[in-house]
């Protein structure tokens, strides 16, 4: 069995000081959004790639807005946000519903069973922790899309030819040289 190390540190704290630490307020932990507060308080969080979060502390609910157009990926980030948050006990299951804007969802927060313990901010780190979950697949979208445009505009020699080096003909393909026009009179006409 190999020797165990132990490396004393002469600065490090006491016993006393220790538990004095231990008994101070303990430290939140710090989270960075992209967000904005409107006008009513509300706060619209902007990191999603597809979707804005708008938290509305009054109300006590939370509102997905697409970014730009809906699209199937747009729904499945809403769902599968709302869906975390369901999972985690921050939502209530029954109150996800279609907001009263196109292509919103929005749910309801409850009011915290812990005095000390503000929900707004419980939903605001679970949207941090979701958020940091969903980075991965957003870089790796991104790298997808970078490479399929470097792909189709900057081809390899061996994916491009240069020009003239293959033959032009006359007549290529199974269209004749005046389209489907021709068959519409009934008499259509071919060299």
């Amino acid at each position: 069995m190999p020797p165990i190390k132990v490396k004393v540190n002469p600065d490090a704290l006491s016993a006393e000081e220790l538990a004095e630490e231990e008994k101070q307020e303990p430290k939140h932990p710090q989270i960075s959004l992209q967000a904005r507060k409107t006008i009513d308080g509300k706060i619209m969080i902007m990191d999603h790639r597809d979707i804005d979060i708008v938290v509305d502390p009054a109300g006590k609910k939370i509102i997905t807005f697409p970014k730009e157009s809906m699209t199937d990926e747009v729904y499945d980030s809403q769902n599968k946000y709302f869906h975390y948050l369901a999972q985690k006990g921050v939502v209530e299951r029954n109150s996800v519903h279609s907001g009263d804007v196109f292509a919103s969802l929005q749910a309801k927060y409850p009011d915290s069973a812990n005095e000390g313990v503000d929900p707004t901010q419980v939903v605001l780190l679970s949207t941090y922790k979701f958020l940091a979950e969903e980075r991965p697949r957003f870089e790796s979208e991104e790298w997808l899309e970078e490479e399929w445009d470097d792909y189709n505009t900057y081809p390899t020699d061996e994916d491009s030819t240069e020009l003239g080096e293959i033959p032009e003909e006359p007549s290529k393909g199974n269209i004749g040289l005046y389209g489907a026009k021709g068959g519409l009179s009934g008499y259509p006409y071919e060299e």
